[in-house]
């Protein structure tokens, strides 16, 4: 790999870490202020502690920790040029998401269980190594590297495939534990925000399909204008994948339908 493109790579990778930081605090922030009840002046004068001691805010301190720990890392990468001190980075930085799965509806929620936050870990994760891939490739790798544009498009179609499939069977089983009824997904709020999810998801693979069985066996006789066509429908298949994250971050915020009760067990009939 080129060493600028290696530079490169390690900058994205800090200002991804940097921005997450910085989206943390701020979603720490207002979910206190709402928690709390706290009007905005007496919000920002107020103590916080109560919150650090929730099952969210003990996630929010590991996850800043951590994402300020990988942040030292991507910067010792770009300060050295080793690139080897991403592997870690990214290592760390994928086992983080898990503070989202253990905090969220999946953890907490009636019907919870390890199976419901291990499920949303494997969809979280899944869905950015695939938005995330696409975004690099497009943006990074594209315009960076045009020696490697046909073997790293080979090479991501064949792991997108696995990853996509992991993202439709984690968010199915989730589906299936959050709606207990098939009507929720109109006349539900949650419900509602997740078709709109499943729209964007749709239209992503379809677009990933086109790429994987159009474009993947004609780009090695393209040429160099075919090319670059293909870096502009790259980015426009990762503003699609965009769309979806955020789509996902509404539905963290949105209430799902509530779990029915279970039935009390039917008495014995006495003889």
């Amino acid at each position: 790999m080129p060493l600028a493109l290696e530079r490169r790579i390690a900058v994205a990778a800090g200002i991804g870490a940097v921005v997450s930081l910085q989206a943390g605090i701020a979603v720490f922030s207002l979910r206190s202020e709402d928690a709390l009840q706290l009007p905005f002046e007496r919000f920002l004068y107020g103590d916080l502690s109560p919150m650090a001691a929730t099952r969210f805010g003990q996630a929010f301190v590991v996850m800043t920790l951590g994402f300020a720990f990988v942040l030292a890392l991507v910067f010792l990468s770009w300060l050295l040029d080793r690139v080897d001190f991403l592997v870690p980075a990214f290592v760390l930085a994928l086992g983080l998401l898990a503070g989202l799965s253990v905090s969220g509806h999946d953890a907490v929620d009636a019907g919870s269980s390890w199976l419901t936050e291990t499920a949303d870990w494997v969809h979280i994760a899944a869905a950015s190594l695939w938005i995330g891939g696409l975004a690099t490739m497009a943006v990074l790798l594209w315009s960076g590297a045009p020696q490697l544009r046909r073997q790293a498009f080979a090479r991501f179609s064949r792991f997108a495939t696995v990853l996509v499939a992991l993202v439709i069977a984690a968010g199915t089983y989730l589906a299936i534990v959050r709606l207990p009824h098939l009507s929720d997904l109109w006349s539900r709020g949650y419900g509602q925000v997740l078709l709109v999810k499943l729209a964007l998801v749709s239209f992503a693979l379809l677009w990933g399909a086109f790429h994987n069985f159009v474009v993947k066996p004609a780009l090695a006789r393209g040429d160099d204008g075919f090319l670059t066509r293909i870096g502009h429908s790259l980015v426009g298949e990762s503003l699609v994948g965009m769309a979806v994250l955020l789509a996902a971050a509404v539905l963290v915020d949105s209430k799902p339908p509530p779990q029915p009760a279970p039935q009390p067990p039917q008495a014995a009939v006495a003889r």
